[in-house]
């Protein structure tokens, strides 16, 4: 059961700087939600504000779905923001890693990006 207390061992380290990120085992353990609303929510308390929506799109004609991001490393995240809104564009070490995409679908169903 994914809480506050069991996260961390679900983070494994990924690239050049060996930055946090979520394994498929936190993907496959997930609770099984019943609604975007509710999907939403439960991430939100275990992110709090490292969890921000990113965009609503539709899924091939299906429906919609929301895009979140959880932020792994708020520093380089913000920089990438920053770089972001004065360049339209953000390169740099670390900048991809920084936060991992989070689908979720009407249905309450969650895929994360890896």
């Amino acid at each position: 059961m994914i809480t506050q207390e069991t996260l961390e061992g679900y983070y494994v380290t990924i690239g050049r700087l060996k930055q946090k990120y979520l394994s498929e085992k936190f993907e496959q353990d997930l609770p099984t939600f019943t609604s975007h609303t509710e999907a939403a929510d439960w991430f939100r308390s275990l992110f709090a504000d490292s969890f921000v929506f990113v965009e609503q799109t539709d899924a091939a004609g299906t429906g919609v779905y929301y895009l979140y991001d959880i932020i792994h490393d708020k520093t380089i995240w913000e920089a990438r923001q920053k770089s972001l809104s004065e360049k339209g564009t953000a390169s740099g070490l670390g900048m991809l890693l920084c936060t991992q995409r989070v689908d979720i679908y009407e249905d309450g169903s969650v895929q994360l990006a890896f």
